[in-house]
């Protein structure tokens, strides 16, 4: 199985999240790739901001996870110790930004028992 999983946002190009989760047929797909480019949206999209390019992650990224229909992108941002949780709702992303210790809301797997301060904790 391949280290890095790619998803397609355009016709010639992908992005690697920091961490991506995907369905169980999706992970069967990849199994026998040697390299995965998701051509269908993951369940979930995460990128952790990085001091040198915020803007990658809060601008550039989330319009083209938006263009992909990635259905909920998460922003973990360490600098400014907050999460925030975009969901897709029409074509464009409505944002809910956590910090502290509040739970972090999420409509794709809203059995999740997770504050921002567990986030960064570890």
């Amino acid at each position: 199985m391949p280290g890095n999983l790619g998803v397609r946002t355009a016709e010639n190009k992908s992005r690697i999240p920091d961490l991506v989760i995907i369905s169980e047929n999706q992970r069967q797909a990849i199994r026998s790739m040697s390299s995965a480019v998701l051509e269908s949206a993951p369940l979930l999209a995460v990128e952790i901001v990085s001091a040198g390019n915020p803007q990658d992650d809060y601008r550039y990224k989330r319009s083209e996870y938006a263009v992909r229909e990635v259905p909920e992108y998460w922003i973990v941002d360490p600098i400014k110790s907050k999460v925030s949780v975009l969901r897709l709702v029409d074509g464009f992303y409505d944002l809910t930004e956590f910090t502290g210790n509040k739970k972090i809301e999420s409509e794709t797997f809203p059995e999740l028992a997770l504050t921002v301060e567990q986030v960064f904790a570890v």
